[in-house]
């Protein structure tokens, strides 16, 4: 008989209670903040790319006073003041890279590292934005995506838990397994599937809601892939310290990143 003892104490030793108290608390403030919606939602928005960029300057070194900063802090303003305005927005932090790129190139730092400090802030600010254009254009579509990066995330990290077997990525983030890439993903396309009807997913095709629901959980953990690159590329294990369980907020915020992102580009092509 397979024993399991061993698994279940990995399970019980990893932080799973602090991670699920964390989840229990921060949970429903950020549901009831999209629910709620202006101002609230903005001013929550508002303190999150706050925390975001702090973290950021803390793990790449990056001064949080940087004129990317002001450019991040520009688009998510424009966007409060002026939600219409999404792709002036865009195009504003565009603008504000190739600025700031020059600026390093000119002051002779090389370019490859500097597009990589220079990343993150984009990153936050673009992903911060499509968050809140969803929250205040169709906030159950929100609820939606952050439902499955929740599952998908919670999926992946019990059932690699349980389960271990052969590593993910072992060079990038030595703990992620293929059990619990395919299992958070099952978890996450379940929870999509079943939520779809109450969040007004515009699929009624079943086949077409199940391929997307599966492909935002691949997204999901693609985001939560590039953040732990990005912490092996500055040498530190978490983004921060202000979730228990969890390290940072970007830690957690990773795959909803880059799952908002995702769903905007469809958004703006009218593919969904």
């Amino acid at each position: 008989m397979v024993q399991l003892s061993p698994q279940r104490n990995n399970l019980i030793e990893s932080n799973f209670g602090k991670r699920t108290l964390s989840a229990a608390i921060g949970g429903p403030l950020a549901i009831g903040m999209i629910i709620l919606g202006s101002p609230y939602v903005d001013i929550f928005a508002a303190l999150l790319l706050g925390i975001l960029l702090w973290e950021w300057s803390k793990m790449s070194g990056l001064p949080l006073l940087h004129p990317i900063s002001a450019v991040v802090w520009g688009l998510l303003a424009w966007f409060i003041f002026a939600p219409g305005a999404y792709l002036s927005a865009i195009s504003f932090v565009v603008i504000g890279l190739l600025f700031t790129a020059f600026y390093h190139y000119q002051v002779g730092a090389r370019l490859v590292p500097s597009l990589i400090l220079l990343s993150g802030p984009i990153y936050i600010g673009l992903g911060m934005t499509m968050i809140l254009f969803f929250s205040k254009t169709v906030p159950l579509i929100l609820l939606w995506s952050l439902m499955m990066v929740w599952a998908t995330d919670t999926g992946a990290y019990v059932v690699g838990s349980l389960l271990g077997g052969p590593k993910l990525i072992p060079r990038i983030s030595p703990n992620k397994t293929w059990s619990g890439f395919i299992g958070g993903s099952m978890f996450g396309s379940a929870v999509g599937m079943t939520l779809a009807p109450y969040c007004q997913v515009p699929l009624e095709n079943q086949v077409h809601l199940f391929c997307l629901s599966l492909l935002i959980t691949f997204v999901a953990h693609i985001g939560d892939i590039l953040e732990s690159l990005a912490k092996r590329i500055f040498k530190i294990k978490d983004s921060g310290h202000i979730i228990p369980g969890h390290g940072g907020l970007l830690d957690r915020i990773d795959s909803l990143l880059l799952v908002a992102l995702f769903l905007g580009v469809l958004k703006f092509a009218n593919i969904f």
